[in-house]
């Protein structure tokens, strides 16, 4: 049985930490383990933590969990679920699949490299039949790649865009003279 204290210890949380939570569940609106597992949601997972019920390696959030933080962010309280599981973890002894691929990349290439880490995780989600929601994943990977930022046509190395048309440009060019 984990105590509370241990978990939270372990997730570097105080008590009152998670103690606010209002069992609204929005964090499992929002979780990803959701696509997975209809029965994961971190509210639960709390519940379970301060009832003092035992929390088993196979729980879907213990498993699956991506530590994403979408809960997080979702959450009222801003309540660091990924943190609690993380902890639970620890104490379990477990690693995801997708910790060890991370793991692996950092010590093999000192740092995360994200197509080393699909490599490492595509046996796991082939036998586990997870590629059925890689539509479902491509979208929330989209939201987050990076955007190219390009520079205006009017603006000069040293010049500021909002400086540009309004003929100030000019005259800071010739301070810098």
């Amino acid at each position: 049985m984990q105590k509370i204290e241990t978990i939270i210890g372990l997730a570097g949380l105080r008590r009152a930490d998670l103690s606010v939570c209002l069992g609204c569940k929005i964090c499992a609106s929002v979780c990803t383990v959701n696509d997975l597992e209809a029965a994961s949601n971190p509210q639960a997972l709390l519940s379970s933590l301060f009832l003092g019920q035992d929390v088993d390696a196979d729980h879907p959030l213990v498993r699956y969990c991506t530590g994403c933080y979408r809960c997080t962010g979702a959450c009222p309280w801003r309540i660091a679920v990924p943190e609690v599981v993380r902890a639970f973890r620890q104490s379990l002894d477990v690693a995801s699949p997708f910790e060890k691929a991370f793991k692996g990349s950092v010590s093999l290439l000192g740092r995360v490299y994200e197509p080393y880490v699909f490599l490492k995780a595509v046996p796991f989600l082939v036998k586990g039949d997870y590629l059925r929601y890689m539509t479902k994943w491509v979208e929330y990977m989209a939201f987050h790649l990076p955007h190219r930022v390009r520079r205006r046509r009017s603006q000069t190395p040293g010049t500021r865009a909002h400086d540009a048309g309004n003929g100030r440009g000019e005259e800071r060019e010739k301070e810098k003279r």
